[in-house]
């Protein structure tokens, strides 16, 4: 006996799809103010597009297997009988229209098979392309020529080379398959932040700016925002809160880079640095109030991480890192391990954070990967006020240094307390 409740359940799913992209396609074509453009198809029309892609792949395998071809055939005629029509009535004709009932279609034929998820998904990824054109477009054209060749050419070394790296451990532990995934994860953790602050407004707000910020790179946000103190010293004020926010968000970041290299050591790194994000926050606070009397609002001028260079330098340094952090826990102990850790935390925080996060529970006991990572919390976050005291001004600097001292002093506190026990 035919199961009608299954069928229904399918159609309606494929009704529902069509009713979703053929709403932005609606809403589309009523945005176009002023414009008396000649639209190939609606709501309804989708709606009923992919209805009839369910229902003639169902009649294929109830009645005749030719059915779903023949429906496909028509439908691929009319679409292009309606773009001729359109095209001979103007000049600027786009296919976007026309590509996307075809999909839909295809969608509401995969609702009637095992597929009905697959069709969910992608028709909701549809909808999110088409109706993101604005913003995609504002995107391209805050894109340079060398930051889309810069990503090109990181795409091919990490998606082309990436496959043929080999995966075995030398030396117990210097794995380059492994090394070079994490370099591409954190490269596109940051590039995500990138994108989303190319969309954004220059000027929505010192928060998001400088949580993006931190993503990317908290020190170079410091630099930026110390550099723009000595131009602006009215917005002083402003730029230590963003600086603030930024360095306190790369304790999230870490805990996100932990995740992804050992999540096992994730519930052991995770109170101190949600610890330090915390007081980083309330630090900024402190900072905020003479932030937000400034009636200015600042813009971040950061550079893609997503370019082959600085990927190329931060895998290079994961690597000798490992390499270093290896030899001093094996040869000097602990002591040699933090040592590593402190200067390393100097210059660079990420690296030395996934390369004990890699090294524990095999060669290095987790307590003193734990103690590590928050060792270059300490150092990095000292270094990037040093950072505000030297090429900043004297009033960026007293706010970065007041701001700064509170995951600092968090993080001694928790290592004091933690080693002494």
């Amino acid at each position: 006996m035919p199961n009608y409740l299954d069928l229904l359940e399918s159609l309606l799913i494929a009704i529902a799809l069509g009713v979703l992209i053929g709403a932005e396609r609606g809403i589309a074509s009523i945005r176009k103010q002023g414009e008396e453009k000649a639209t190939f198809a609606g709501i309804r029309t989708f709606t009923l597009i992919s209805l009839l892609g369910a229902l003639s792949l169902h009649f294929a395998r109830v009645f005749e297997k030719t059915v779903f071809v023949v429906a496909f055939l028509g439908l691929i005629l009319l679409v292009t009988a309606a773009y001729i029509v359109t095209s001979n009535k103007e000049k600027d004709v786009g296919t976007t229209t026309e590509i996307t009932a075809i999909l839909t279609f295809l969608y509401g034929a995969l609702c009637v098979t095992e597929y009905r998820l697959v069709a969910v998904v992608l028709a909701i990824v549809t909808t999110v392309i088409l109706y993101t054109k604005k913003p995609a477009h504002l995107f391209l054209g805050r894109i340079t020529d060398e930051e889309f060749y810069a990503t090109l050419k990181f795409a091919v070394i990490a998606f082309v080379v990436l496959p043929f790296l080999p995966r075995d451990d030398y030396f117990g532990f210097f794995n380059p398959y492994r090394i070079w995934i994490i370099v591409v994860i954190i490269s596109g953790i940051e590039f995500g932040s990138y994108i989303v602050v190319k969309l954004m407004n220059p000027r929505k707000g010192m928060v998001v700016m400088g949580f993006l910020g931190g993503i990317i790179s908290s020190t170079a946000l410091v630099i930026d925002a110390s550099r723009k103190s000595k131009v602006e010293e009215k917005l002083a004020g402003s730029l230590a809160f963003s600086s603030s926010i930024a360095s306190s968000t790369v304790f999230l970041k870490l805990l996100a880079e932990v995740y992804v290299v050992n999540s096992a050591v994730l519930k052991d790194v995770a109170f101190p640095l949600l610890l330090m994000f915390a007081l980083g926050i309330i630090g900024a606070l402190f900072v905020w109030q003479k932030g937000k009397e400034e009636n200015e609002m600042i813009t971040v001028n950061l550079k893609s991480p997503f370019t082959l260079t600085p990927a190329l330098k931060f895998g290079a340094l994961f690597a000798f890192i490992l390499l270093v952090t290896s030899f001093a826990n094996r040869y000097f102990g602990t002591r040699g391990l933090y040592v590593t850790s402190a200067l390393s935390g100097l210059v660079n925080l990420d690296a030395p954070t996934v390369s004990l996060a890699n090294l524990a529970y095999r060669f290095v006991t987790v307590e003193a990967a734990k103690y590590g990572i928050v060792i270059a919390c300490c150092i990095n976050t000292v270094s990037k006020a040093l950072i505000s005291y030297f090429i900043g001004s004297k009033e960026f600097s007293r706010l970065v240094f007041l701001a700064f001292s509170f995951p600092v002093a968090g993080g001694a506190v928790y290592l004091l307390v933690s080693i002494s026990t």
